[in-house]
């Protein structure tokens, strides 16, 4: 089975200092994509946001200081020593995923880590947290993974592709890390050792451990996808060396769903989302252009969001009837019949919600 490699992530290509040894290594096997990845390299997009300065001056520092936060959590987890082992009893997979959700997780599952669930290589994704490990071997160490959810607001994902959108995420990314760093925390006092993922340094690409992990299935835009909640979700892991029972993946016909309503992949502003399937070790996601994807966020200055926002899951579907729906056609189109019916072909708030208001209400 082929490793994962963050090397070949859009985010790492595109961080690439043009000219460097790093980028002439990499381009000289990977040429598919360095002409377009030449036209995204190290743009910050959030300075595109088509707002006011004064828009920007008030309220993009709202954000500014997350991933200092996040660093300061990665390091007082990283720094903190192992306990003594404290003997864990049988079932405690039941605790763990209380108490992860305890520490704010939205749900968790439990997953057998293997060498192939690692990435093979660092992307080179950490400079917010002073770590230089572009090329680094990923030791696959940590035994257990323990994958959860955290969900991201309703309200403000319904504004994408508009600045609420990226404020849900960014909080949401904070909040993953905090969860992660308190497990972490948590579990090295009973005497495992730990490491928590977090958005600025990953040791594994999350979405396929959670499908493992029995947290929802992988929808048309490569998201999982939740039964509660959609894909208006993210997704964090603590890998540690405790030994939990661990969970299956779920079937509930999210495949054939998909075919049937297909509304990210026609809502999508960039047409980045495609119909045709791929297996990627084992499991369906579907072909997809990240490269048109990050290009629309230089556009718009946030990180879209509109397929999140597009499936009827996102926004709440009839969980009696999604009991039923798998191998059931019919049921499926009722329930995306519902969905049109209640929110339209897209459910988009039009106006600025109350946080970048000045003054609030009006």
């Amino acid at each position: 089975m082929k490793k994962y490699d963050e090397r070949e992530t859009l985010f790492s290509r595109i961080g690439l200092e043009k000219g460097s040894k790093e980028y002439l290594e990499f381009y000289s096997k990977n040429k598919d994509t360095k002409v377009d990845d030449d036209s995204l390299r190290r743009i910050s997009f959030r300075n595109a946001l088509r707002k006011s300065d004064k828009f920007k001056e008030l309220f993009f520092p709202i954000i500014a200081n997350n991933k200092l936060y996040i660093k300061n959590l990665h390091e007082m987890t990283e720094k903190y020593e192992l306990k003594e082992k404290v003997t864990i009893p049988k079932g405690f997979n039941d605790n763990i995923k209380e108490i992860t959700k305890y520490y704010g997780a939205t749900d968790v599952g439990i997953v057998k880590l293997n060498d192939s669930s690692y990435y093979s290589h660092f992307g080179g994704l950490s400079e917010s947290l002073d770590i230089e490990n572009y090329g680094k071997l990923i030791d696959a160490k940590y035994k257990t993974g323990i994958i959860f959810t955290v969900k991201m607001d309703l309200e403000f994902m319904n504004r994408a592709p508009h600045y609420e959108e990226l404020l849900t995420t960014e909080q949401a990314y904070l909040r993953v890390a905090e969860v992660g760093a308190r497990l972490a925390l948590y579990l090295k006092s009973l005497g495992y050792d730990s490491f928590s993922n977090n958005s600025e340094l990953y040791l594994a690409p999350l979405v396929p451990l959670a499908y493992d992990a029995g947290l929802g299935e992988i929808g048309m835009s490569n998201h999982l996808v939740t039964r509660e909640y959609g894909d208006n979700v993210r997704i964090g892991a603590v890998f540690t060396n405790m030994e939990l029972d661990t969970d299956k993946p779920v079937d509930f016909g999210l495949v054939d769903f998909c075919k049937k309503c297909a509304l990210c992949l026609i809502n999508c502003p960039s047409h980045s989302i495609s119909h045709l399937p791929r297996m990627v070790n084992g499991r369906q996601f579907y072909k997809f252009d990240d490269t048109s994807c990050f290009d629309l966020w230089t556009k718009t200055g946030t990180d879209c969001g509109v397929c999140i926002q597009s499936c009827p899951f996102t926004q709440g579907i009839d969980l009696e009837k999604v009991k039923r729906m798998k191998n059931n056609p019919e049921l499926m189109k009722e329930l995306i019949k519902d969905h049109l019916e209640i929110h339209g072909r897209r459910k988009y708030t039009k106006n600025d919600l109350n946080i970048v208001k000045i003054g609030g209400k009006k």
